[in-house]
């Protein structure tokens, strides 16, 4: 049988395995391996990612990583996946897209729509291939690690804004990105968010009374996004005592975000992990049998049906009368929004519509048709049919590539998909989305070759 040629990225990785990793609680710097080193560094300075700004972050790390890459081995091969072109083709479809309708609607092209479809698709995309050749790994004790000191700086911030600042209204400062590029001074919701340092939204309320935090990130769904993704990382951490104090720090902090949708997504999430690793036998069935009886109750019994219509039919004349994010102001773009998907024309039905249409709530305008929901706003109405299926191509290429690498992985990298995908009804892609990608692409239980954890690996379940 021919041998599998191993990187030698990858052997210098193997070669940290007899060391250890701790020393009490704190992590021993010098058994890590250099991959280690750049994703814990990386996760660790998340607070000064966000006084810059979190502006062309993954364009610099990717080019950082072919530079460094180059320069100490002379050469940079990169093995072809479909995953890897079908999100650069996504990547590529969203940035010609944006050029064609400007140019054909007579607009100059808009460089922050070009400098976005990069930062978003191509840089992270890019990053991910290099991963995948070279086979980075980074221990799961060293990322969530890394994560655990963001976790403490995020609670001794609430402590701070809660007990002394006692969430007050305060003007909020530009970032360094946007001190540098002469961004406007006036914060506006939803508009540039990533150009100032708005920890909370004071004007917005969430669980107990306490206003909705971002901390770190660009808002609170990016922010609730990143606590769901704790809360599932922590609870494959071996130490019990580590794992429930990662676990509840995360899910307090995932009620502060005040995003509901995060909030109703993860208790499931967290239940299909139960059937998955302690269900007996026919598991797979109970999950069916769960989603069966709730589409038989939605659309089935009629006091849900009757309910469910008489929100939707009561949603235009209440929308002006509710508060800008209310469920009422979301219905009632939902309903435009599909609206316009079905009654396009051909062109738009398969081209997309390119660009978010009319705000309904006038004044705001953040509430436009076309937003707030990643599948039915971005893929059908403003993608087309035709971007729907290329992003689909991308998306399952890429969580069959993390089934194919199951043996080594927590299955946290498996069900934090479950947890994006189920968030995509009534949420955008998150700009926090790619970096939890390429982080959950590096995290492996260990560094140890394939064939030896796989001969002890159960065929579905971990």
């Amino acid at each position: 049988m021919k041998s599998q040629k191993i990187s030698p990225i990858y052997a210098s990785q193997i070669s940290h395995l007899s060391q250890p990793l701790f020393t009490g609680i704190w992590l021993r710097w010098e058994n890590l391996t250099q991959s280690e080193k750049v994703v814990c560094a990386c996760i660790i300075l998340i607070p000064l990612w966000w006084l810059w700004g979190w502006s062309y972050l993954t364009i610099v790390l990717a080019i950082s990583i072919f530079v460094y890459h180059y320069l100490h081995h002379g050469s940079l091969y990169l093995r072809p996946s479909l995953f890897v072109i079908a999100g650069f083709v996504v990547g590529l479809h969203e940035l010609i897209s944006i050029s064609l309708w400007a140019v054909y609607n007579g607009y100059a092209v808009n460089t922050r729509g070009i400098t976005s479809s990069i930062m978003v698709w191509i840089a992270p995309v890019a990053v991910l291939w290099y991963i995948q050749t070279y086979k980075i790994r980074a221990r799961l004790q060293v990322v969530a690690w890394a994560f655990s000191v963001v976790v403490l700086m995020m609670l001794i911030f609430w402590a701070v804004i809660f007990f002394v600042w006692k969430q007050g209204v305060f003007v909020p400062p530009r970032s360094l990105f946007g001190l540098l590029t002469g961004k406007g001074e006036i914060f506006v919701p939803g508009m540039g968010n990533s150009n100032f340092l708005m920890p909370y939204f004071y004007t917005h309320r969430s669980i107990g009374g306490m206003a909705r935090y971002v901390f770190f990130f660009h808002g609170p769904e990016s922010f609730a996004l990143v606590a769901g993704f704790l809360c599932l990382l922590a609870l494959d951490i071996p130490h019990k005592v580590w794992s429930l104090s990662l676990f509840s720090s995360s899910f307090f902090l995932l009620l502060l975000s005040g995003t509901r949708a995060a909030w109703l997504v993860i208790p499931l999430v967290i239940s299909i992990r139960w059937l998955l690793t302690t269900g007996k036998d026919g598991r797979i069935w109970l999950v069916f049998a769960l989603l069966a009886c709730l589409s038989f109750t939605t659309l089935s019994v009629p006091q849900v049906n009757d309910l469910l219509t008489q929100s939707a039919s009561t949603t235009a004349s209440a929308t002006s009368e509710f508060r800008a994010d209310s469920t009422e102001v979301r219905g009632e773009i939902y309903r435009q929004t599909w609206k316009g998907f079905i009654n396009g024309s051909d062109p738009q039905l398969i081209f997309g519509h390119v660009v978010p249409g009319e705000t309904v709530l006038p004044g705001y305008a953040p509430a436009m048709v076309g937003t707030h929901s990643f599948i039915l706003s971005t893929l059908l109405y403003r993608k087309g049919l035709l971007g729907t299926a290329i992003f689909l191509n991308y998306w399952l290429s890429q969580i069959a590539w993390l089934y194919q690498t199951r043996y080594t992985r927590p299955i946290s990298c498996l069900l934090v998909y479950i947890l994006f995908s189920l968030t995509f009804s009534s949420m955008e892609f998150e700009s926090m989305l790619m970096p939890l990608i390429l982080i959950t692409a590096v995290t492996h239980k260990s560094l140890s070759p394939i064939s030896q954890q796989k001969k002890f690996a159960k065929v579905f379940s971990y």
